[in-house]
């Protein structure tokens, strides 16, 4: 009797677990696990603790390159023509600071016209080590102002002293654009891991085109700069709480985002189509041809990233 209650009992169990996996396969949950940084990410994707990362595909290809074969690219994109027509990234400040963004815009719009913004992207590209054939036509014989020693200004990110700057009115500024022409500083917050947009090297010197940019735009106002670097998910929060005065981190254009927050013009450093996709591990790529094959895996995105809302909105959403 007691050997039969065994076997009795060992077949349920085994029924119970079959059921479970069944259940597991059938109810086809996408696991969405947001992560602060992308060295989080890529390190949970090369421990196999994950399928999939969801990443612009500038960087997606970047580390892709320097993988040495352990990942690839899926060859499955995000539709980003359901969310409307934008483009580039936009710098975001503390909702209601309309003045400042105003000016931040003006700046914006200048060097963008005077292709400064195209000319900065191809620099912090050869400085990231991630520069290619379009990029290393158009720096030249451009210098990179690599060899320019750090200070407090960050004047080795631009030398703006010959170029065209906007007929900015300050005369009547208020709220944070007022603090800031007061203190004589801008203060920006940024996640500098985001090549060539924003990126650190190993000896804490920030660089990329956006902190040109930031740069710029201080220059332009007639103040020192000040870059505080963070976490992607903590950028934004110091913009709200005030710790600083604006943010140029790699954002893209959010209906939330625009809600809670002042939002720039967008800028595109250059004509490369931007798109965001998926990497896999390479010897998984063969079996995604379409985002329904993402559908029940584990995916990692950079919390509060254009990314995440793109897994929510077209593979999360699949699963209905």
């Amino acid at each position: 009797m007691k050997k039969l209650l065994t076997v009795l009992l060992a077949i349920l169990m085994v029924t119970m677990l079959s059921a479970c996996s069944s259940n597991k396969e059938e109810s086809g949950k996408t696991e969405l696990e947001l992560v602060t940084s992308l060295d989080q990410a890529i390190l949970t994707l090369s421990t196999g603790k994950c399928d999939a990362i969801a990443l612009d595909g500038t960087t997606a290809e970047n580390y892709v390159a320097q993988s040495d074969g352990q990942f690839a690219m899926s060859g499955v994109n995000f539709d980003l023509s359901i969310y409307g027509d934008y483009e580039g990234n936009v710098a975001a400040a503390k909702k209601g600071e309309t003045t400042l963004m105003s000016v931040v815009n003006e700046c914006i719009n200048t060097a963008t016209a005077n292709n400064y913004y195209t000319l900065w992207t191809a620099i912090a590209k050869v400085q990231s080590g991630t520069e290619d054939e379009d990029a290393l036509a158009i720096v030249g014989d451009t210098p990179i102002y690599n060899g320019i020693a750090v200070d407090d200004t960050y004047n080795y990110l631009l030398d703006t002293t010959d170029l065209v700057k906007p007929n900015l009115d300050l005369s009547n500024a208020t709220g944070v654009l007022a603090n800031i022409l007061k203190k004589g500083v801008m203060s920006i917050a940024t996640s500098p891991d985001y090549p060539a947009a924003e990126f650190i090297t190993e000896d804490g010197t920030v660089y990329g085109c956006e902190m040109m940019l930031a740069k710029y735009v201080a220059d332009c106002l007639g103040v020192a700069l000040k870059i505080e670097t963070m976490d992607f998910n903590a950028v934004l929060t110091a913009v709200d709480t005030g710790k600083v005065d604006i943010a140029f981190s790699g954002f893209g254009w959010k209906a939330d985002r625009a809600e809670a927050f002042e939002l720039s013009v967008g800028y595109v450093g250059d004509d490369s189509v931007t798109y965001h996709t998926l990497i896999v591990p390479a010897d998984q790529a063969d079996n995604y041809h379409s985002l329904s094959d993402f559908v029940g895996k584990h995916i990692v995105a950079q919390a509060s990233s254009l990314q995440q809302m793109y897994v929510e909105d077209q593979i999360i959403a699949l699963e209905n």
